[in-house]
C-alpha cells in the first residue's frame, strides 16, 4: 500500500507520495484519479510548450520526478507545485562554482563543510532549483540556475525540503506557488 504524505503551506496542502519508476505514469494517473474523484487517463494530460504536464479543468496541479528507481508525485488542489529528487552520488561540484549564486558557493566551498556534507548541500540546492523551475517556469539556465535558493521563499514560491521514507540517500524538494 502506498503511503501519502501531506505538506501544509500558507498556500494550502500539497500531497505527495513515493512510487516505483516502473509504470509510473499509470500509477500517477491512479493516484490522481482517486484524489480528484475523476477517472483520469493519458488523454487528460496535456503538456505546456515547455513540456510541463498539466491536467486542464481537473481542479488540481501535479508534478512528478524520478531518479534511479524512485518516482515522487506531488499535487495540490489550491496551489501550483514542482518537485525534484536526486539520488546522492559522487559528482564534481564544478557546476556550482560556475552557475550557482555566491551565497550557495560560499556554503559549498568556503564554509568548512566536510566533502560528504558539501555533496548533500549541492544536491539539496540542485533539487530546490529544479523544483522551483518546475513550479514557476521561466528560464532555467538564464535565471533559476543562478538564483539563490537557500531561503525558503524565492520568486513567490515556497521551497520545502522533504525526507523520503527510503533507506537510500536522496535529496528532495517541493516548491509551491500561487495558482495564476
Amino acid at each position: 500500500m502506498m503511503t501519502q504524505y501531506e505538506l501544509k503551506t500558507s498556500l494550502g496542502s500539497v500531497f505527495w507520495c513515493v512510487l516505483p519508476v516502473k509504470d509510473h505514469l499509470d500509477k500517477i494517473l491512479s493516484v490522481l484519479s482517486t484524489a480528484s474523484g475523476m477517472e483520469l487517463s493519458r488523454v487528460d494530460m496535456k503538456r505546456t510548450p515547455d513540456g510541463r504536464p498539466e491536467f486542464p479543468a481537473c481542479g488540481f496541479d501535479a508534478n512528478w520526478t524520478h531518479s534511479k528507481d524512485v518516482c515522487v508525485l506531488a499535487y495540490s488542489f489550491s496551489a501550483k507545485v514542482g518537485v525534484d529528487i536526486e539520488k546522492l552520488r559522487p559528482r564534481a561540484l564544478r557546476i556550482a562554482e560556475r552557475f550557482f549564486a555566491k551565497e550557495e558557493t560560499d556554503l559549498l566551498f568556503r564554509s568548512g563543510l566536510s566533502p560528504d556534507d558539501a555533496l548533500m548541500q549541492f544536491y539539496r540546492i540542485w533539487c530546490r532549483k529544479e523544483a522551483l523551475f518546475k513550479c514557476v517556469g521561466g528560464s532555467f539556465l538564464g535565471r533559476i540556475l543562478s538564483e539563490n535558493v537557500l531561503n525558503d521563499h524565492v520568486n513567490g514560491a515556497i521551497l520545502t525540503d522533504i525526507q523520503l521514507p527510503l533507506e537510500k540517500t536522496f535529496a528532495a524538494t517541493i516548491a509551491v506557488a500561487p495558482l495564476f
